[in-house]
């Protein structure tokens, strides 16, 4: 399956509500690569947007802080991508498959700030740059351009049923969602997504007798569109982490980590 094409038949996902788009991200090469939705990149000129990527076969942007990788080098890439993206500040958690949200309202300290326990952060503080770690699970991107307020959520299928999304909107809009830009990072599509009776069920979804694929992304807009977002300003990553190439994919073996990651430019 390429990347942006149909989820294989017997998918056991929603489509896609009406009015959203798939769109593909623009990759750019340097010292920390990223894909980042173009159109925000011209509508959001204050935003600093996007989801690394491998990089390099012989060398690979692996931001992972939790695994088996030399902490030395992964913190030289952390400075990489904060310098790349011109941000004195970076704030990152210990992940745990949840719902909860931290919000980041003080003035940030240089560096890169680790807490523990969160799938989730916002603020609305300039030179803070938000970040979550995937390798098949979504990156959500939330944006409120009025209030200048931003979201950053990691979104796999526990999170994802637990209610992250509408906890995230919640967070961010209260009670005018209507507001918000939301997009649905590079993540692993509805046709390599194969689990579980368990997960179909845990998700709302019709429950297979046997494995069968799901389409997590297609979940959460539909959530999305539920809390009261507008079905315009919902947007999917195109790309496939697993079948696609230029990101780590946890169930294509790899031990890698990239980040999703956005900030308010300083």
């Amino acid at each position: 399956m390429t990347p942006g094409s149909t989820p294989a038949a017997g998918t056991a996902a929603p489509p896609l509500p009406h009015a959203i788009r798939r769109v593909r991200e623009s990759g750019a090469e340097g010292p920390a690569p990223l894909y980042s939705h173009p159109e925000w990149a011209v509508a959001f000129p204050w935003l600093a947007q996007g989801t690394t990527g491998r990089g390099q076969a012989t060398e690979p942007f692996d931001l992972g802080l939790f695994g088996e990788s030399p902490i030395g080098p992964t913190l030289a890439r952390w400075r990489a991508l904060r310098e790349s993206l011109e941000f004195p500040a970076a704030v990152h958690a210990r992940q745990v498959h949840g719902a909860d949200l931290v919000s980041h309202d003080t003035e940030p300290a240089p560096g890169l700030r680790i807490t523990h326990g969160f799938d989730g952060h916002l603020t609305a503080r300039g030179g803070l740059l938000l970040t979550v770690s995937v390798a098949d699970c979504v990156p959500i991107f939330i944006v409120d351009a009025d209030a200048r307020r931003v979201a950053l959520l990691h979104g796999g299928w526990r999170g994802t049923a637990a209610g992250i999304v509408a906890r995230g909107i919640e967070r961010m809009a209260g009670r005018d969602p209507a507001r918000l830009h939301i997009h649905l990072g590079p993540a692993i599509c509805g046709g390599c997504y194969e689990v579980g009776p368990e997960v179909h069920a845990a998700l709302g979804l019709p429950v297979p007798t046997r494995n069968t694929p799901v389409d997590v992304r297609s979940v959460q807009a539909g959530q999305a569109v539920a809390s009261g977002v507008a079905a315009e300003r919902v947007t999917v990553s195109e790309h496939c982490t697993k079948c696609g190439s230029g990101f780590f994919s946890h169930r294509g073996g790899d031990a890698g980590r990239q980040m999703g990651v956005l900030g308010i430019r300083p």
